[in-house]
């Protein structure tokens, strides 16, 4: 009889990358290809904040519109984290007898934003120290421009690069965990267009270059994927740990 692949006869397997795996590596050359234009092409991030600037003024920073959308993301944040923190707390501490969604959802949300837009972006605001569009000489401020991934000593705090709304507005799409998998697709497609409104309006206000969008999406992205290929496989450990291993009627999966 011949041997082949399919008789598993063979001394090795061919393991398929998981999906965790591929995500991983799309991100991740997203990120790098992202960054190789920008850096090869530094003026584009000036001349896209130019487009939206009548001088020296970025006149849509006062859109009535654009600040509610400001206001609707950055106030989403609290009530995000304070919603899975309390899913938390009810699923810990609450009756027995419910199960207010699984913990390790609420926990992967949790991780989401606190590796995202505070562990990755406030260091890398620190070590970068990209000085935003509005104060650059370009439109009355008092510095120079520098490309994206350029350490500069130019700005101390508060600095431009990576953007932080836009990573917490990608962080919100950890918020799909909580989606049933057949709806997830098209949930995604309708929130998307909105969390994208609110990472793009920062350059709209000349707060952020586009790269510093783009690549604060992108590495919130790629640290989201990584947290949860770790915490999926430890989902029942989690679980049964908060619960106390108690056996509660589901509220939410």
């Amino acid at each position: 009889m011949r041997k082949t692949a399919s008789s598993g006869l063979l001394p090795f397997s061919v393991q398929q990358p998981s999906t965790t795996d591929r995500a991983l590596t799309v991100l991740g050359t997203a990120i790098i290809c992202t960054s190789f234009l920008f850096m090869v092409f530094p003026m584009a991030d000036l001349a896209v904040s130019q487009w939206f600037a009548k001088g020296e003024v970025f006149a849509l920073a006062e859109q009535p519109f654009l600040q509610a959308v400001r206001r609707i993301g950055r106030d989403g944040q609290i009530y995000i984290v304070g919603s899975m923190v309390v899913l938390i707390g009810l699923k810990a501490f609450g009756p027995k007898r419910y199960a207010f969604c699984q913990p390790h959802k609420p926990l992967f949300v949790l991780l989401s934003f606190a590796v995202g837009p505070l562990i990755v972006v406030q260091v890398l605001k620190v070590l970068i120290g990209r000085v935003r569009p509005r104060d650059l000489l370009e439109f009355g401020g008092s510095a120079d421009f520098t490309p994206v991934w350029q350490f500069s000593a130019a700005c101390s705090r508060s600095c431009s690069f990576p953007s932080g709304e836009s990573s917490a507005a990608a962080a919100a799409l950890s918020l799909l965990v909580f989606v049933p998998a057949t709806l997830r697709g098209i949930t995604a497609l309708v929130l998307t267009p909105f969390l994208v409104l609110i990472a793009f309006n920062r350059v709209l206000f000349g707060a952020h270059f586009l790269s510093d969008v783009m690549l604060g999406w992108l590495l919130t992205m790629f640290a989201m994927v990584l947290i949860w290929r770790w915490l999926e496989p430890r989902s029942i450990a989690i679980n049964s740990f908060v619960t106390r291993g108690g056996d509660e009627a589901r509220i939410c999966d």
